[in-house]
């Protein structure tokens, strides 16, 4: 990972993590490479899943698991539910029958009031990660999988028990914060 690379990873995990809620203390990162965002939380359960994952390990409460979403949750044992699911840098990566897959898993893994934080380019981005490619600035992992994604396209997430609550631009409107939460009273 180049350090062009970091600085995108770090500037979308600050964005995220102001959305999750206070106190949460069950959290679960779809796509979570390397664990840098669940590595900087102290939440009691941390978990993650990545395909690009060699193995899976488990250290000091940092659970990581090599499987793809949402296919190998129940497998991998990541049930929730969570009080924050982190997709950041993912739907962008899946394929109609996956993202239907998506939205019929989710609200399983929130617990009531819990939310969900997902992070998508706008469509602009691949043509600029190829610009920066070819001059060798950044790695653009799995760029080739965006395929023009729609970021309007994760409002079919909401459901009857997952609402919309907020979405947003960053990164000077080149990328998109969602935040659905889990219909409910939270958990005490």
């Amino acid at each position: 990972m180049k350090s062009l690379d970091r600085l995108l990873r770090t500037w979308r995990t600050r964005v995220a993590l102001r959305k999750m809620p206070t106190g949460a203390d069950a959290v679960l990162d779809i796509g979570c490479g390397d664990g840098h965002l669940l590595g900087s939380l102290r939440a009691r359960c941390r978990e993650g899943i990545d395909p690009t994952l060699p193995r899976d390990f488990e250290v000091d409460g940092l659970r990581l698991c090599s499987g793809c979403f949402p296919g190998d949750l129940a497998r991998l044992g990541l049930r929730g539910p969570y009080d924050a699911v982190f997709a950041l840098a993912v739907f962008e990566h899946l394929d109609d029958q996956e993202l239907r897959a998506a939205r019929a898993v989710l609200p399983e893994l929130l617990k009531p009031g819990g939310r969900l934080i997902v992070t998508v380019p706008h469509p602009l981005v691949d043509r600029i990660l190829d610009v920066l490619m070819l001059l060798r600035l950044i790695d653009g992992q799995a760029v080739e999988e965006h395929h023009g994604f729609d970021p309007g396209r994760l409002t079919e997430l909401a459901s009857g028990q997952v609402r919309l609550v907020s979405r947003s631009s960053f990164q000077l409107g080149l990328n998109n914060v969602f935040v659905f939460e889990r219909n409910g009273l939270p958990c005490s």
